[in-house]
């Protein structure tokens, strides 16, 4: 014989979205028969119970089974029940569980998993609907009446959605903006505007609550659930470096292109450096026609760091190609005549702005008081300025691969004076070099932004020790010397687009292997790095979760 079972989950981050209805069969065996009562107790918790009780093997990954679950069964049933009740609130939390002949795994469903099973609930639901709805009543064990989840939507369920990509307060301003044009319409539905009109936006925890009937809660539960999808992120790496005027010339991009009109004429164009030794890239470049193309990317040299490996832009410095900021980076450290000024990477998700800011926080006078009188007091004001380079970029994403930035930088320096004293009392002088500009660059492409010049003057005191310092006399035993410069400030910008978490990956990686070449140790920055994978595993509790769905499985693969 069997009965009726309700379950009720309560999840940590998802509010009661419904009521779980299970059919559980009497025990053969008064020894095997099994009672539970589990209040918000965790999903890992019940598993080890289960394992014990139906005696079966599991493997899993703890960080899938972070969510809480409520269980009372009332009466006592077997434990291969308990097993199937199990597997069935695994199945509702996007969670797979195949058996394996000795033992069962526990893994994280694919997207496209997820997404077939949603439309066959809906398509179910909708079905039912559909069909001649029976009201019957279900008893608990203490003679409770108890209505299905179905018709506690029909007298006006809540429904909580907790949003995993977005602010709450963007969706929920978005969909009543569009309901105001929706009611106009005759052909509007009327639950889902009911639903939409009892939204509220929870900001701890960034969930939607709404209610209304149950079709009113689908419509307006698919149509979050199509606005709340993860945004694409851009990895940007930025340089920043203050050459002499005359040595910004060296600097460009490297490009080519040709081709031939019905084998009677060739044509092509391009920017190569005219020196006596040619680049690589040019001399590849003018060996390809027709019978002879590029077959693979070992025709062209690679600089070490974030190698491209493919005809496109080049940067172009000294007579010498670099496909990648970070080979460049490394030319820059042993010229004199450049100074690198920032070189940062960064990762931010499309439309949102990054800001970086590399400098000092000085102190200034502001403003200052005194006190005329027996007692004259001298009071200042001191506050602080931000002298050093700040850049704001915001990428813009679009259907191809194509990024808009918006990008805007200042540069401030200190102006040295040597006739002062102490420049947090007298004041301070700072230049300012500001840009700002909106651009299309295609993506894992080069942006070169330059033209900012600016007089510098650098100021030497040389002279007698001692003898220089004296008032009045110490300018015969010494020598101030006056240096005008032109410097021009050159921005490298190149945007990369991350769609998925095996690129992601791929850029961490990249990342990792050039941090541990340009090490000092090498040896010790690979151990700091395990450590840190190490420590990530032992807490996997407060490790951050996976970007785009990875499961631990495969970033694990990917990091080997």
């Amino acid at each position: 014989m069997k009965k009726l079972l309700i379950a009720l989950i309560f999840l940590s981050q998802l509010i009661g979205e419904e009521v779980l209805h299970f059919e559980t069969a009497t025990p053969k065996d008064a020894e095997r028969a099994v009672t539970v009562n589990f209040q918000d107790v965790s999903m890992l918790e019940f598993l080890r119970f289960v394992s014990a009780i139906a005696e079966k093997n599991f493997i899993y990954d703890e960080d899938i089974l972070n969510f809480n679950i409520s269980l009372v069964t009332g009466k006592a049933t077997d434990p291969e029940s308990i097993l199937k009740i199990m597997i069935e609130l695994l199945d509702k939390q996007g969670i797979r569980t195949e058996e394996r002949g000795e033992y069962y795994l526990v893994e994280k469903m694919e997207e496209w998993e997820l997404e077939e099973r949603k439309e066959q609930r809906l398509a179910k639901r909708r079905g039912r609907r559909e069909e001649k709805e029976e009201v019957r009543l279900v008893s608990d064990s203490k003679g409770a009446q108890i209505l299905p989840f179905h018709e506690f939507a029909k007298k006006g369920e809540f429904h909580v959605y907790k949003l995993q990509y977005h602010v709450g307060n963007e969706i929920l301003t978005a969909i009543k903006n569009a309901a105001i044009s929706m009611k106009a319409n005759p052909h509007a539905s009327p639950e889902l505007l009911r639903a939409i009109g009892s939204m509220q936006w929870v900001e701890s925890t960034n969930s939607i609550l709404y209610s209304g009937t149950e079709e009113g809660i689908e419509e307006l539960t698919a149509l979050i659930a199509s606005l709340d999808v993860p945004k694409k992120q851009v990895f940007i790496e930025v340089l920043v470096i203050e050459t002499d005027v005359r040595k910004g010339l060296e600097f460009g991009l490297e490009w080519g292109a040709g081709g031939q009109y019905r084998n009677k004429f060739g044509y092509g164009l391009g920017n190569f450096p005219s020196t006596p030794r040619q680049s690589p890239f040019a001399q590849t470049f003018q060996g390809i026609n027709a019978t002879n193309t590029p077959t693979g990317t070992d025709q062209f040299p690679l600089g070490r760091g974030f190698d491209l490996g493919v005809i496109g832009d080049i940067i172009l410095h000294k007579g010498q190609s670099y496909f990648s900021l970070a080979s460049l980076v490394s030319a820059l450290e042993a010229d004199q005549d450049s100074t690198i000024i920032l070189n940062q990477k960064i990762i931010t998700q499309d439309n949102k702005l990054s800001r970086i800011f590399v400098g000092d926080n000085i102190a200034f006078t502001g403003s200052v008081v005194e006190t005329v009188g027996a007692s004259q007091q001298t009071s200042a004001n001191i506050e602080y300025r931000d002298v050093g380079v700040k850049l704001n970029i915001t990428p813009l994403l679009g259907d191809e691969d194509v990024i808009t930035l918006e990008i805007s930088e200042e540069i401030t320096n200190v102006i040295p004076n040597l006739n002062r004293v102490s420049d947090s009392a007298n004041g301070i002088n700072t230049t300012k070099t500001d840009m700002a500009t909106q651009v299309h660059v295609p993506d894992q492409s080069f942006l070169v932004l330059s033209g900012m010049i600016r007089n510098t003057k650098r100021e030497r005191k040389s002279g007698i020790p001692c003898m220089g310092g004296l008032p009045l006399i110490g300018a015969a035993f010494s020598k101030t010397t006056t240096d005008d410069e032109k410097r021009n400030v050159i921005v490298f910008v190149r945007p990369q687009i991350i769609r998925t978490g095996q690129e992601y990956n791929q850029v961490t990686a990249y990342q990792e292997k050039q941090f541990k070449g340009e090490s000092a140790n090498p040896t010790q920055f690979q151990m700091g790095v395990d450590m840190l994978k190490r420590e990530g595993e032992n807490y996997g509790a407060s490790r951050p979760p996976l970007p785009f769905g990875i499961t631990a499985d495969s970033a694990e693969r990917s990091r080997s």
